[in-house]
C-alpha cells in the first residue's frame, strides 16, 4: 500500500538527512533487500522517480549498487513480473539476466517485511532522536556515519526502539531505557569505578549475555549486595 503525502516532492531527487539514510540502510540487518547478502549502501525508490515516485523515505528500499542499477526504473514489482516471464521464456529478454533462487523466493515477503520495518514509527523516531543533528556532505560521510550507527547498535542487547520509555517527554528526545535511561529521575552515576580492561570486558559481556545495558546490570548487583547484607544483619539480630 502507498502511503499519499501531497506535500511530499515527486519526480525528482532532493538530498536527504543522514538519519533517513541511516533508518534505511540499517534496517534488514543492514543487507540489501533484494539480493539479500550484500550491505546495503543505496538507497532505492520503489517507485521509481522516472515514474514520478515520492522522493521520502515511505518509498525507500535499502538496496546494494548492483542491485540498484539492475533493477533501474522499475518498481519492485515490476521487477519481479519481470523475473517470472524471464524465467519461463528466458530467450524473449524480458530481464537481462535470471535472478538467483535465493533472491527469486521469498521476494515479495522479504520487501514488505522491509517496508514494515522501515515505517515503523518508534524506529523511526529513534533515529531522528539520535541521529537527527547528524550530517554529511558526500557518500563517503554519510557512510562513516553508518559504520557508526551500526556499532552502536550492534553494542545493545536489545533494540533499543523497543524497549520502554523512561518517561513521558513532550521534547524531540530520546527517552528509551536502553540506550537513554539516563533520562529518569532516579538515575545515578558512579564515578571512578575502576576495573581493569579484562574485567570491564567480561562486564560488558555479561551485562550482554543478561539482555541488560551495563548501568542495569551494576544496579542489579548493587541491590543484591545490599539485599545480602540486610539479610545478614537480620540473622545476627
Amino acid at each position: 500500500m502507498t502511503l499519499v503525502d501531497e506535500g511530499v516532492q515527486r519526480g525528482k531527487r532532493s538530498k536527504q538527512p543522514t538519519w533517513v539514510w541511516l533508518m534505511a540502510l540499517t534496517s534488514n540487518e543492514g543487507c540489501c533487500a533484494y539480493c539479500a547478502v550484500s550491505p546495503s549502501t543505496t538507497l532505492d525508490h520503489e517507485e521509481p522517480i522516472a515514474d514520478n515516485g515520492a522522493d521520502t523515505w515511505w518509498n525507500f528500499l535499502p538496496a546494494c549498487k548492483p542491485c540498484n542499477d539492475w533493477k533501474g526504473k522499475r518498481t519492485a514489482m515490476e521487477w519481479l513480473i519481470d523475473q517470472k516471464l524471464h524465467r519461463e521464456q528466458p530467450k524473449v529478454g524480458f530481464d537481462t539476466r535470471r535472478m538467483p533462487l535465493r533472491m527469486f523466493h521469498g521476494f515479495e515477503g522479504r520487501l514488505s517485511r522491509i517496508q514494515g520495518e522501515i515505517r515503523e514509527a518508534s524506529r523511526r523516531d529513534w533515529f531522528r532522536h539520535h541521529y537527527g543533528d547528524a550530517r554529511h556532505r558526500n557518500k563517503a560521510e554519510m557512510l562513516e556515519h553508518l559504520e557508526t550507527c551500526r556499532e552502536e547498535l550492534s553494542s545493545y542487547p536489545h533494540l533499543p526502539w523497543t524497549t520502554p520509555n523512561v518517561y513521558t517527554s513532550t521534547g524531540a528526545v530520546c527517552t528509551r531505557h536502553m540506550c537513554c535511561g539516563y533520562w529518569h529521575p532516579q538515575a545515578r552515576s558512579l564515578d571512578a569505578v575502576i576495573l581493569s580492561d579484562d574485567q570491564y570486558r567480561a562486564f560488558s559481556k555479561a551485562a550482554f549475555v543478561e539482555g541488560m545495558s551495563e548501568g542495569d546490570l551494576a544496579a542489579k548487583l548493587i541491590a543484591g549486595y545490599l539485599l545480602a547484607g540486610r539479610r545478614a544483619t537480620a540473622s545476627a539480630g
